[in-house]
């Protein structure tokens, strides 16, 4: 209810100031809000922590106001990925997580309290440091900007390999508008979402903005196995499906100017999400089921929240000097519960000699039972302003994040209503992350054509959990029938207690122990930027750079530490106009060194009769691994009706030294499990990706518009995790000579995602005064099997069955629009 009443409070801010302002204010009608453009017709950037155009700004930057994302459906971050060159996503089920992955470089298991991600994201200037909750549902953007490379000077926390900034749009003074937006497609999609803009005084301005998005799960529920000895009300056969969706956000925005020295962005966002997680699927269907259709004995759900308050102050101390404090807290939290093993192994209705279920351990489940994350930052940037021989900004930042989260697993032979088989709950009730930072930068105008920019940053991280327990099924005072049907083991400890801690678990629950996880790491870097920017000729700009990235170690499970990242990045670029300005082209060319990559990977401990002993999460430092590649923008105005946008990228990554397990397919006890992984590629890079866009307007005699629309995204093969397949170790002198003899049996492209076109289409009809636009359009023509993660079930004790998520079907709809 707390939460509930966290987000309704936002919605309900947002109606008694939409109500008692409207009530006094009369201003007339103007048009909708668009980007902050210059006088060239370039969007207004702020990556460089400073407004500059587009085409000026001297990085690898693409750049996307809210017309440009309407147009492409981006309603969120995933379907960001396809318009960014070397952009790309995975989705995480039982944390509700968003997983980016930029020029090769990600971490798939970036999702919770353990692990940090590589691509920062930022909304308003505020790092938020997980990716569950409204940062990454666009609504009301003013504009959505995407740094490629490392931005370890002036973002710095964990932009390792880049950053996505989100900038919400501003209240306007002066001007009374707004805009709603409905949509409604299949799979019962209904969405609705809007903005008002409403000036109090001279001074004073208010902005309410709010989304909801819905539509019911792409993945159909199975029938229950009709086999005898099996309970079959204990599988889902309705309800809520698997990858349904139901979010709503609202924002209240603030902008208060009492002077042209001063002026006070406040904004206050609400976010609840009540959809379904994502599911693994199986790759190879079971005859007579559909691919997008899963044999589950557990009900999705999913009941999350976040709320952030947002606040920038800006003060001009001269005419030529700022002062800028910017600060921001969020929480997110809730909970979800998933099918962990996505009926991967049906079960038979027999049992083995001792009794148990077969097959054994086929049923998983995992439920964050609670979870809330706190996290708060403060910044102070004192800036250079307006023209100068020597642009400068100074800064000093804090950030402090308190995380606290019960998870629990539970597995069991045949089925649900199978005998026990292992169980564990997670207790971290007070993982903490510190983080100090200091940072200058400067830009020397050398000449009038020439500038040289250096920046340094010097981070210091402190990482701690207080108390986190591992409360796990160890076998002892737990017999085999203890552990059949009735016995005193058959709960396991799976949703038991909530409120109890690790210590009464114990001593209520037989046959568990507990183990610690209290640990605490401290790390610095110190980072740099150096770069040369050139006016080559009239509207090209040439640029070339050495930067670097940090990324603290993390804390792990069982208490353990892992080495920090970093990442040395070479580019050179190009930022030029062609035909009279109708056509852009930039391209930039990169050389990542990235050193002491951590990567996680789940391993699963059993006794000498198969039994699980322990799993958990363990992350790793490999000795590194390249990336490099060459990445290209276009956008074509050919005439005033036709308009054309490319984005490519080619590139090659390859992981150094690192020998590991793939406990999804073997026993990570054994030493014979261990394989050497230098030379693969990573995860999530395609060598060669693009996105075409095109559209033309056809002018009826009213003035009104029709616009059809059609973008197409191809990629080639790419690997899903750093695996690269099962390898054979008879094909690859590096294996240890002891490994097992039937390795490589299970298949070699298990996951990789094979090369695919995903295309979608619109046609789009415009009023004479832009007042009013409907839309139909239509998203994954081809209806392609396009897969996000990969994920195997059953191994090493039976056959693996190998599962993956998926990017949604082919999906319809209409959009009505309305600028008032």
């Amino acid at each position: 209810m707390k939460r509930r009443a966290l987000v309704a409070s936002t919605a309900l801010a947002a109606c008694l100031v939409s109500v008692s302002t409207a009530q006094a204010q009369t201003a007339p009608a103007t048009a909708p809000q668009g980007p902050q453009v210059d006088a060239g017709g370039d969007i207004i950037v702020t990556a460089t922590r400073r407004e500059t155009s587009l085409q000026s700004t001297p990085i690898a930057i693409s750049a996307f106001n809210q017309d440009t994302l309407t147009k492409n459906g981006v309603k969120d971050v995933t379907d960001l990925a396809r318009f960014v060159p070397s952009l790309q996503f995975n989705q995480q089920g039982d944390q509700s997580a968003v997983l980016l992955t930029l020029r090769g470089i990600g971490n798939d298991s970036a999702y919770t309290e353990v692990a940090d991600p590589e691509v920062a994201i930022y909304v308003d200037g505020i790092y938020s440091p997980r990716s569950q909750g409204a940062s990454v549902l666009m609504y009301d953007m003013e504009r959505v900007e995407v740094l490629r490379g490392p931005q370890g000077t002036l973002f710095g926390r964990n932009a390792t390999v880049g950053a996505l900034s989100l900038i919400s749009a501003k209240p306007k003074l002066g001007a009374f508008e707004g805009n709603v937006e409905f949509t409604a497609g299949n799979y019962d999609r209904f969405g609705v979402r809007g903005a008002i803009n409403i000036p109090v005084t001279d001074t004073l301005a208010f902005r309410v903005a709010f989304v909801s998005d819905r539509h019911d799960g792409y993945a159909d529920y199975q029938p229950a196995p009709n086999i005898p000895g099996i309970n079959r009300s204990a599988f889902v056969t309705s309800g809520k499906k698997y990858y349904a969706a139901d979010q709503q956000s609202g924002r209240v925005s603030m902008l208060w100017q009492p002077s042209d020295r001063f002026s006070w962005n406040l904004s206050v966002e609400g976010f609840l999400d009540t959809g379904a997680p994502v599911i693994g699927l199986l790759q190879t269907p079971r005859p007579g089921t559909k691919r997008w259709s899963t044999l589950s004995d557990t009900a999705p759900d999913t009941d999350r929240y976040s709320v952030a308050v947002r606040s920038t102050m800006n003060y001009d101390i001269t005419d030529s000097v700022q002062l800028s404090y910017i600060a921001g807290w969020s929480r997110i939290g809730g909970s979800t519960q998933t099918d962990a093993d996505a009926g991967a192994l049906p079960p038979t209705g027999q049992r083995d000699a001792d009794g148990n279920d077969l097959p054994l351990g086929a049923f998983g489940e995992n439920r964050t039972l609670s979870s809330r994350y706190d996290f708060q930052s403060h910044e102070i940037q004192l800036k250079s302003t307006g023209e100068q021989d020597l642009d400068w900004i100074l800064g000093a930042y804090y950030s402090h994040e308190k995380n606290r989260i019960r998870f629990d697993i539970d597995q069991r032979n045949g089925y649900r209503d199978g005998t026990f088989s292992w169980a564990g709950s997670f207790i971290q009730a007070n993982r903490q992350i510190d983080s100090r930072a200091v940072f200058g930068q400067a830009v020397w105008h050398a000449t009038d054509w020439l500038r040289v920019t250096g920046g340094l940053r010097y981070t210091s991280d402190k990482k701690e959990d207080i108390g986190g327990r591992n409360v796990t099924f160890s076998g002892y005072g737990c017999t085999v029938a203890d552990r059949a049907p009735g016995g005193i083991c058959t709960g396991g400890i799976f949703g038991a207690y909530p409120n109890a801690t690790a210590a009464e678990l114990v001593d209520l629950l037989p046959g568990f122990s507990i183990s610690n996880n209290d640990v605490k790491g401290k790390w610095n870097k110190l980072t740099y930027l150096a770069r040369v920017d050139a006016d080559l000729a009239p509207d090209t700009l040439g640029y070339a750079s050495i930067s670097t990235g940090f990324k603290s170690g993390n804390i792990q499970d069982n208490a353990g530490l892992t080495d920090p990242e970093t990442l040395t990045n070479y580019e050179v670029g190009i930022k030029t106009r062609l035909l009279d300005r109708r056509v852009t082209l930039n391209l930039a060319a990169y050389y990542s060194d990235f050193k002491g990559y951590q990567v996680n990977q789940a391993v699963t401990f059993r006794d000498a009769a198969g039994n699980v002993v322990r799993s958990q999460i363990v992350t790793q430092n490999a000795e590194g691994a390249k990336a490099y590649g060459l990445e290209g923008e276009l956008n074509a105005n050919f005439t005033d009706n036709d308009r054309l946008q490319l984005s490519a990228t080619v590139q090659k990554t390859k992981l150094d030294e690192l020998q590991s397990v793939d406990g999804r397919l073997y026993d990570g006890g054994k030493a014979s499990s261990i394989v050497e992984l230098k030379g693969n590629e990573l995860a999530h890079a395609p060598r060669f990706s693009a996105t075409l866009s095109y559209e033309h307007d056809f002018e009826l005699a009213s003035g009104a518009r029709i616009t059809p629309r059609f973008t197409t995204h191809y990629e080639t093969k790419s690997w899903l995790s750093y695996f690269n397949g099962d390898a054979n170790p008879f094909m690859n002198a590096n294996l240890p000579a002891d490994n097992m003899p039937d390795r490589g049996t299970n298949g070699t492209d298990w996951d990789r995602q094979k090369a695919y076109f995903r295309s979608d289409a619109s046609i789009r009809f415009n009023s004479a005064d832009q007042n009013y636009s409907v839309e139909a359009f239509v998203q994954n023509i081809e209806n392609g099997r396009i897969r996000t993660g990969a994920g195997a079930f059953g191994a090493p004790r039976y056959e693996p069955v190998f599962l993956s998520n998926l990017q949604p079907p082919r999906t319809w709809g209409v959009r009505a629009r309305a600028n008032f």
